[in-house]
Parts: C-alpha cells; structure tokens; sequence
C-alpha cells in the first residue's frame, strides 16, 4: 500500500506515514465497487491537489527564482552606476585638479624649481614659461628663467632677461646679485662697473665687493711754472692704480703707480688713471692735464752800473740762486759763453759786458748788461 500523500510504500498497519506524517487510512478488503470508485475518485482528486500544489510550488521557487534574477540585475546595475559615478566624479576630481595646477602660478614655480634643481633644464623652462603666461610682470619667474638658461649655457638669454628685470626694478637685489654674479664668472668686469655705476646707493652699499672707486689725487690738473708731483691717497686695501701721461686710456698693461709721480720738464701733459680692485673690476677713468711752463731766471745783478771809469773796476755779477751764469763781452752771451765765477777786470776801452743766468732745468734768463768806458789815463 501506498500513502496517498505522498506514495510512500505503507506496511500493513501502518497509522502514520513515515515519510510525510500524514495519518494513513486503510481500504478494508471487503469494499465494495461503489466504495472502490468513489475511493477511486479521492485518489484522482487528491492526485489533483498535489500535482496543483507542486505546480504552485514550482510557480512560488520560480517566481522566488526570478525575484534573485531580477535582484541581481538591479545589483549589477547599482555597481555599475556607482563604478560610472566614481568614474565621471574621479574624471572631475582629475579635471579639477589638473586645471587648478595648470592655472597655478606658485604650482608651476614649485615644479620649475624641483626639475631645475634635478638638473632637468627642458622642464624647468617649460614650467617657468606657463608660470610667466599666468603671472606676465612676475620678477621672480624672470629671475628662475634667467637661472636656468645660465645653467643650460644660453648666458646671452640670461642676460637679457636679468636685465629687464632691473630696468623695471632698480631696486630688485636679486637681479643685480645674479647679473653680477653671470658677468663675473664671464669675466666681464668693465660690464660689472658699468652696471653698478648705474645702480642706486643701496645697491651699491650691498654689492659694495663689486663697486671700484678711483682713489683721491693730491693734485688736480692746471697750468704750472713749476714741476708738479702727483700722488693718490686713501687707496682701499688690494686695489691698483694704472696710469698713462700721453692721453691714451690707461689698463692693467699700463704704468703702475707705486710712488708719486713727478712731472719735471714744461709740456702739457694729460694724465689718466683708473683703479682695480680684488677683483680686477675697474674704476672709471680719471682724467687731468698738466700744462708746465717754467718761468726763467731773474736776470742777474751786474755791478758796477754803466758809466765812463778812470780807474779799473772789478765787474761783479750776482748770481742767482740755483743758476749758473754765462757773460761775453761785445756780444749776446750763450750757454757756450764763458761761465762767471769770480769777478772779471773791466777792460780797456768802450765795452758792453752781458751776462744770462741759466738754471738747473736749463731755462735762461733775460739778458743783463752794462756798458763800460775805461782808457786808463
């Protein structure tokens, strides 16, 4: 026998199914046609019932199934927008980002200054060249870009730059301190004076090292009747005087002043002078001319004066001092003429004694004469 709930196999006397707990009801064997038929019937029915219940518990884990299908598509499809929201709001974060570096003026010094420190010259130019499109005036940009153009040896560029950089900030430190520092290692020195004998006095008291004064002179220049010494004073510790006297621009190849320098003979002189100092910039050039013309020698004194004698006198001259005198008779006295040392006897008859002085730089005085007549009876 069979469960009519399940179909188990019953055993005989069997009340409760084993496999499903439904109570089991026994057929007597004694059932009639009717009673089978209509029991016939119960089975059909119940056969219905179940087969009705499995399809709706097949329908219900269908249904349950299809509900996790669709669950699982609404799942997917959560990631996927959240993966397309992370995506777009990452974009925008990136976007975000990369424009407020791009249009970020202290972001691109930042990285101009981190590639020109890792010695990546390119890199550094590109970024510092963005930084000047967003900040056009921006001295401190000019001056990087001038820094790494030195460090990539294009010095004429630098130079250029730092330049400008002054011309519109005279008073920019940084710029004068890379500009001179760009000439110095060019040894352009004439370049170093002219740049700070343009610049102000504070920036000249903080590059002090770069600034080469000409020294003071003890004599300026003039017209002179007598010989005239030049010396320089207040010369700084390390720095050298060079100097010319036929007018042409003195240099380090020139005469090097070490004692005064005398001028002793008449002429005009043009005496020019420039300094260096430790490290060999220049001075501007000092200029001063000397005009000497030595006045001559007083005439000397003749004694005695002119005149008709009866007796013979000693003709004395005076000489003066720092001269040697030169006499003749008759005739205009010379260098060649005989020199006076002691007095000369005056001559018999009618005579013009003369006489010139000539000093110890060979200037000659004006002529000195006196006529003497003396016969001797």
């Amino acid at each position: 026998m069979k469960c009519r709930n399940c179909g188990a196999d019953l055993e005989e006397g069997t009340l409760f199914c084993p496999a499903c707990g439904k109570e089991v009801q026994w057929v007597p064997e004694y059932n009639t046609l009717e009673t089978l038929i209509k029991q016939r019937e119960i089975e059909e029915q119940e056969k219905k019932r179940r087969e009705m219940e499995a399809r709706k518990e097949r329908e219900k884990e269908e249904r349950k199934a299809e509900l996790e299908r669709k669950k699982k598509r609404h799942k997917r499809r959560l990631i996927i927008g959240t993966i397309g929201t992370v995506i777009v709001l990452g974009a925008a974060a990136f976007l975000f980002v990369y424009q407020t570096q791009v249009n970020s003026f202290s972001y691109q010094m930042n990285q101009a200054e981190t590639a020109y420190g890792q010695e990546n010259y390119e890199s550094a130019l590109s970024y510092v060249a963005r930084a000047r499109e967003l900040e056009p005036g921006n001295a401190q940009a000019q001056i990087l870009e001038a820094r790494i153009y030195i460090k990539d040896n294009n010095l004429s560029a630098a130079e250029s730059i730092l330049n400008s950089v002054i011309e519109i900030d005279p008073e920019n430190t940084t710029a004068y301190g890379e500009l001179l520092r760009l000439y110095e290692q060019q040894e352009k020195y004439t370049e170093i004076r002219d740049l700070m004998n343009s610049a102000s006095e504070n920036i000249r008291e903080i590059y002090h090292n770069y600034v080469c004064t000409l020294p003071e002179i003890s004599q300026e220049g003039g017209s002179f009747t007598e010989e005239v010494s030049i010396e320089f004073t207040n010369i700084p510790s390390g720095t050298e005087v060079y100097y010319t006297l036929d007018g042409s621009d003195p240099d380090q190849n020139s005469e090097k002043y070490q004692e005064s320098v005398e001028l002793t003979e008449e002429g005009t002189f043009t005496f020019k002078y420039i300094a260096y100092n430790q490290k060999s910039i220049p001075s501007d050039i000092g200029e001063e001319e000397y005009v000497i013309s030595f006045d001559a020698p007083d005439r000397p004194l003749i004694a005695p004066v002119s005149g008709r004698y009866d007796y013979q006198e000693n003709i004395i001259v005076t000489v003066p001092e720092g001269c040697t005198v030169y006499y003749a008779f008759d005739e205009t006295p010379t260098i060649e003429s005989t020199e006076y040392t002691e007095p000369v006897l005056m001559p018999e008859g009618e005579h013009t004694f003369s006489a010139i002085a000539v000093d110890s730089r060979g200037k000659i005085s004006p002529v000195a004469s006196e006529v003497y007549v003396y016969y001797g009876y």
